[in-house]
């Protein structure tokens, strides 16, 4: 076999093992993702409202394909503040499990720190875990844990979430 015969062959075997490798990572990380916290369509939803003992609580409504904020003011949003407070609703499940086997009191749900309210769908957000600090999320009759980052939207400002004027 000549040298460069061999050498294509041996770059189109690499070509081959490199492929094969990249679509079992695909399959790895696919196998890896986690169910959302619920079925919600983020795009698709009209109104949502923010409570907290803590901070001012917000409601929004969508005009038009456009959010508006109805309290604290009655104002337009910004559709990109409301876009990543609703994207909450697909948060990752790192563990879910029925709310009966759970104590809510226990864990911040019962009063619940802060409610979010999405089309009449209500997401009661509790303490957060201890060791992979997570947020407990009570959903109709489950209580999950979903990563911390999205917590930090429920207690924003009514000022962070308007549309520059």
């Amino acid at each position: 076999m000549r040298r460069r015969t061999r050498t294509n062959l041996f770059l189109l075997v690499m070509v081959a093992l490199l492929g094969l490798a990249v679509f079992a990572e695909l399959r790895r990380e696919h196998a890896l993702q986690r169910d959302p916290l619920t079925t919600m369509d983020p795009d698709a939803i009209r109104s949502l409202a923010i409570t907290c003992p803590s901070c001012t609580s917000r409601r929004f409504e969508k005009v038009d394909g456009h959010w508006m904020m109805r309290e604290p003011q009655a104002q337009a949003a910004d559709d990109k503040a409301v876009a990543r407070l609703a994207s909450i609703l697909r948060a990752p499940v790192r563990y879910r499990r029925p709310a009966s086997e759970l104590d809510a009191s226990k864990l911040g749900l019962d009063p619940p720190m802060a409610t979010l309210e999405v089309d009449g769908t209500m997401l009661k957000f509790g303490t957060t875990d201890a060791i992979r600090n997570d947020r407990y999320v009570k959903v109709g009759d489950t209580i999950a844990l979903v990563p911390e980052r999205f917590s930090a939207l429920l207690f924003a400002t009514p000022e962070s979430e308007l549309a520059n004027q």
